[in-house]
């Protein structure tokens, strides 16, 4: 007869939390911390990283984004400002033929296949030993005097505890310096979030070849038929597939877990109603279109730390380079405050605004910087530094000042070293192989002449 397993009986009072040990704790997976995980990792750190999310990826992957934007300067020619770790997944994307590039506001985006993107991170993180914790919400931080010593985190297998010298806030709400009772910010007006969506079974060969305007122009004749809101948006042939990528939902994503997810929802509705429209009115191209993947509901802005330095929409349309400069683009000002639409503030090609150190460094922490969209800015300068260039930059940037000052506050780290380490991102423009081809879009969003374009 088999031999079955028998069995034996557990309690969670048996099971004590499991504890990891690290240098440096990376709070989100997405943009940001996938950065700063891979880049502590290369100069030598054990590093933990920890992602709400049951996978890694952030919203690059859960949201099905699709689009690197703010890598490249203004002007007709791609020339990428920055550099780091992630130089490998822009490389392996186009290897694999899942990235193309796209000429749009008068600079570039990199689209690509957002499975293709979670697979080279998981790829790199069990490649460079980072102990990866997704599925892990942080429910409360230990912290004396200011120095946060270890997150307390929930997991489906019980409770966790992550100690470590440094953290990496990349989780896009400041999780770490809200749950340690700091004073942080949020915009007066809510800034609205998109459900994106992958459709399948399209002819993508027309596809390619209708301009933006002539969706934007179906849902202005019968948005109000279908209870479409949002009236323009892109919409792109996913590289090397027949699938194509929607960004026409605009839903408010408010920080409440049961709102939160009515959102998605309501998102995943307007996703249905749009495919109901494009099928009724271009049957040629989308009358087997089906949705092949529902994003989850893509937060833009929600709360951002006080921080040493904050970036105003001044900062940005000027371009003064502060004295603490360790990011730079060129991305427009891309604010999503009206359901409706996006204000678009485009700069001229000789334009370029920075990210100051400070404003990454929480006051009332010494051993805690954030990266990506938490960091301190005026609401319409930070929907120009949210996106995923800077947001690699500023990770590369963490990372780095977490390696160099490994005690003491990082409020005193030596800025000349961290800005010397992390000097490419500042100074260095780069051509690269794979943008030697580019699609244009067509119409006025290819050189930014849309609405509120702005002077150099």
């Amino acid at each position: 007869m088999a031999h079955f397993p028998g069995m034996k009986t557990v309690r969670i009072q048996d099971r004590p939390a499991q504890v990891y040990r690290s240098d440096l704790c990376v709070i989100g997976s997405g943009a940001a911390g996938l950065s700063a995980a891979l880049e502590a990792a290369r100069l030598g750190q054990q590093v933990a990283i920890v992602d709400a999310a049951p996978n890694l990826g952030g919203q690059a992957v859960g949201a099905a984004l699709g689009t690197i934007c703010g890598l490249f300067r203004n002007g007709p020619v791609p020339r990428r400002l920055t550099h780091g770790v992630m130089d490998g997944l822009f490389e392996a994307l186009f290897d694999r033929g899942e990235a193309a590039l796209r000429r749009v506001r008068g600079t570039f985006i990199l689209d690509y296949v957002p499975n293709a993107w979670m697979r080279w991170a998981e790829g790199q993180v069990a490649e460079c030993g980072i102990v990866p914790l997704p599925g892990a919400i942080v429910r409360r931080v230990e912290q004396r005097d200011g120095i946060v010593e270890a997150l307390l985190l929930s997991t489906r297998f019980g409770d966790a505890r992550v100690e470590a010298n440094r953290f990496v806030d990349a989780s896009g709400d400041a999780v770490v310096p809200w749950l340690a009772g700091q004073e942080l910010r949020e915009s007066a007006k809510p800034v609205l979030g998109t459900v994106m969506a992958i459709l399948e079974e399209v002819d993508t060969s027309l596809c390619a070849g209708y301009p933006r305007s002539l969706y934007h122009d179906l849902i202005r004749r019968f948005g109000s038929e279908f209870g479409l809101v949002r009236a323009e948006g892109p919409v792109f042939v996913l590289p090397g597939t027949r699938k194509l990528l929607l960004n026409l939902t605009h839903v408010e994503t408010p920080m409440e877990t049961a709102g939160l997810a009515l959102a998605g929802i309501e998102g995943r509705r307007q996703v249905d109603a749009l495919l109901s429209l494009f099928r009724r009115e271009l049957p040629e191209a989308f009358r087997e279109a089906r949705v092949a993947v529902y994003g989850n509901a893509g937060i833009r802005q929600t709360r951002t730390i006080v921080g040493r330095s904050h970036v105003t929409v001044e900062d940005v349309a000027t371009g003064v380079r502060p004295p603490d400069a360790i990011a730079r683009t060129t991305w427009p000002i891309e604010l999503h405050g009206d359901m409706t639409g996006t204000h678009w503030t485009v700069f001229g090609e000789n334009h370029i605004h920075y990210i100051p150190f400070g404003a990454m460094l929480p006051q009332g922490l010494h051993n805690v910087v954030v990266a990506g969209r938490c960091i301190d800015a005026e609401p319409a300068a930070l929907a120009s530094l949210r996106v995923m260039g800077p947001c690699f930059a500023m990770g590369r940037a963490a990372a780095t000042a977490a390696h160099l000052n490994r005690s003491g506050s990082l409020h005193q780290i030596d800025t000349a070293a961290l800005q010397d380490a992390v000097g490419d991102n500042l100074n260095r423009e780069t051509t690269d192989p794979w943008a030697k081809e580019a699609v244009s879009e067509t119409g006025p969003e290819a050189e930014g002449a849309a609405e509120g374009a702005a002077g150099s």
